[in-house]
């Protein structure tokens, strides 16, 4: 992501010639009036420097009570005069740099010919394959009882290393290729189906190793499942992606995309007869992944068996990191989650296997970072992939769900030490497989730890042991159980689609040029929106979880840092409410986040922390590079909107 923004200034530093011309025309487009508006705490500065402005429309920032247009010269020189703090008023003046620049990269997107055939009138646009989830909540269930089917199914086809397929994650470190070139380990589709046996209906969950899907392609799925699910009662599926940066490309911004914009352009203007619109997607392997990943759905359904669902959590902190950089936060103040959430499901069957839903919130990128030991072109899932292979060696189903992601990165320096680790995906594996132990060791004592086969049977890790010396250091090393407690039978599901605008110029283009797979909303007035949507759910009496489709800032769901105006780029508070705050949580009551789920609309972020891309290296903001891969500076506050509606009645 950092390396494409460079790429993205790059573009904006060629048409800097056009500032100076934006900036009068806009200005004297601007109206005069300075609104009146009620001063209240928690008023952020709103911003609509997006291509749903119109170009010369007014641009309003709200300063003590004041609405004022920063495209009239008088009205900016006040709103900085009047700005209560340096930090207001810097946010200002980056603020209408942000307006000459966002204007400049309009001038390309928003008269861009349309090639993407997902693009529809928003008028005509009908919520096809939407799944709305339980029609009623419970909060008991006397005569419930749980079910659960498991199914993993490989997504990587058999061609493979016979025809170029593309990695998703660190394009431009491969530029101009980013082929795989080695299969490391696989790509997997992880099947979990829940039943409370209340009668309301199944629940699938697929987790996809892949760098994300888009809303789309998942209704693609559901499409296919649409008589099955009728047939076998499941009234909720769901996929969310594990934002693995060493897959096939799922997204399509991976690939030689600057050739299909090219091609794309062409039959946008040809009229589509000489040209043919080329999906950014591998289109063919697209379709295998939806097939498989609707067959594994069936397959979890055939293995349901009943059994009895724990929950578990621990401190891991230490194991991730937030990379988010700002000068206005103090970084040890932790103010992501940095627990490690484990769902354990066992059944009475004797002879079937014990399942681990683990959700944590770290990105499995270590594999495809190109270093001078490794080519970032090998094929893998990275950490969840020796995670796998670790639960699976010792008997145990797996699959993983991400949460907050924003910035939150795997840690390696416990599980490094003193191993010579030359190859990232080495790391990658040492990582998953410490991440695999601590899973299997949740309740256990530190006897029945080092009792335990993957610590006493360990051949490689005794070498390391005898290797490492003084220096090295065990995951184990002060342990410490946690508490396991018996989930009751209860499952609750629900969703809400949202309409988020697509105000980020590049991404419109990249849109409009068919290079990604979302469905695009003409609105008819030269705006652009795209549908997409969020969950909530609950399992059991005190276990909730909302479901996000991108990688939400962890301050969103939690609240928090960022949330306030002393630790935010505008200098004021978010106006609106945290996942935690709409819901009220009681002290007993647990919170995760099960991010990029039923779609990736890239980063998403608290408005009132939302730095203007491209020169957000410049101090005191730091390094605000998820802005460039963000759909709108106000999706965090439409999904939260979104989110307290959809629970209100809960």
């Amino acid at each position: 992501m950092k390396s494409l923004k460079k790429v993205l200034a790059v573009l904006l530093s060629l048409l800097l010639m056009f500032t100076a011309v934006t900036a009068a025309t806009s200005a004297s487009a601007a109206k005069a009036d300075v609104a009146e508006a009620e001063e209240v705490d928690n008023t952020y500065i709103p911003s609509s420097i997006t291509c749903n402005r119109k170009f010369g429309d007014p641009v309003y920032v709200r300063i003590n009570g004041k609405a004022l247009n920063l495209l009239d010269p008088i009205q900016a020189v006040y709103a900085m005069v009047t700005a209560k703090t340096e930090q207001q008023k810097e946010a200002i003046a980056y603020t209408y740099l942000e307006l000459l620049f966002m204007d400049i990269l309009n001038l390309l997107a928003v008269p861009a010919p349309v090639a993407n055939t997902t693009f529809v009138n928003a008028d005509e646009y009908d919520s096809p394959d939407f799944m709305a989830g339980h029609k009623e909540f419970i909060d008991s269930n006397p005569n419930g009882q749980w079910s659960l089917g498991y199914d993993q199914t490989s997504l990587v086809p058999d061609d493979i290393l016979d025809r170029p397929y593309y990695l998703g994650g660190y394009l431009l470190q491969n530029f101009p290729s980013n082929t795989v070139e080695e299969v490391l380990d696989d790509m997997n589709v992880y099947t979990v189906v829940m039943d409370d046996g209340s009668g309301r209906g199944k629940v699938a969950f697929c987790t996809i190793e892949c760098i994300g899907i888009s809303n789309k392609d998942i209704r693609d799925i559901r499409a296919l499942l649409a008589d099955f699910a009728k047939e076998n009662d499941i009234v909720s599926i769901n996929v969310t992606a594990t934002h693995c940066h060493s897959e096939i490309d799922t997204m399509g911004l991976w690939n030689p995309f600057f050739l299909k914009m090219a091609n794309n352009t062409l039959a946008a203007l040809t009229g589509h007869v000489i040209f043919k619109t080329q999906s950014g997607p591998d289109e063919q392997f697209m379709n295998l992944l939806k097939e498989r990943t609707a067959q594994s759905v069936k397959n979890a359904v055939e293995d349901m068996e009943e059994g009895d669902l724990y929950f578990s959590q621990k401190d891991c902190n230490e194991y991730f990191f937030d990379d988010r950089d700002s000068a206005f936060y103090d970084e040890e103040a932790g103010f992501y989650d940095g627990n490690m959430y484990v769902f354990r499901f066992d059944p009475y069957n004797e002879e079937a296997a014990e399942t681990y839903i683990v959700n944590e919130p770290a990105h499995p990128y270590i594999t495809g970072l190109k270093t001078d030991e490794s080519s970032g072109k090998q094929l893998s899932g990275d950490y969840t992939a020796a995670m796998n292979q670790t639960l699976s060696k010792y008997g145990y189903n797996f699959m993983p769900i991400i949460g907050a992601t924003l910035g939150i990165y795997s840690d390696r320096g416990p599980t490094n030490d003193d191993v010579d680790l030359p190859e990232r995906w080495m790391q990658a594996d040492r990582y998953g497989k410490e991440l695999a132990y601590i899973t299997m060791s949740m309740t256990k004592t530190y006897d029945e730890v080092l009792e335990s086969d993957y610590v006493k049977n360990n051949e490689q890790l005794k070498e390391e042991i005898a290797n490492g010396g003084e220096h090295y250091s065990l995951w184990y090393e002060g342990w410490e159980p946690v508490e396991e407690v018996k989930v009751d039978p209860i499952l609750n599901i629900a969703h809400k689609e949202v309409i988020v605008t697509v105000e980020n110029p590049v991404l419109l283009l990249v849109g409009k040029m068919g290079l990604v797979n979302h469905r695009i909303l003409d609105n008819g007035d030269g705006t652009y929106s795209t549908p997409t949507e969020i969950g909530y759910v609950e399992f059991g009496t005190n276990i909730k979880a909302t479901m996000m489709p991108g990688e939400i800032s962890p301050e969103l769901i939690y609240g928090g840092a960022t949330m306030d105006a002393e630790n935010s780029f505008s200098g004021c508070d978010f106006n609106g409410k945290s996942c935690a705050e709409s819901l009220e949580l009681a002290d007993d009551e647990v919170l995760l986040c099960f991010g990029l789920a039923n779609d990736e609309i890239g980063y998403i972020l608290n408005d009132n922390d939302y730095c203007m891309i491209f020169f957000d290296d410049m101090q005191p903001f730091g390094d605000h590079y998820q802005e460039t891969i963000a759909f709108s500076r106000s999706s965090g506050s439409a999904l939260m909107a979104a989110f307290e509606e959809l629970v209100a009645d809960k």
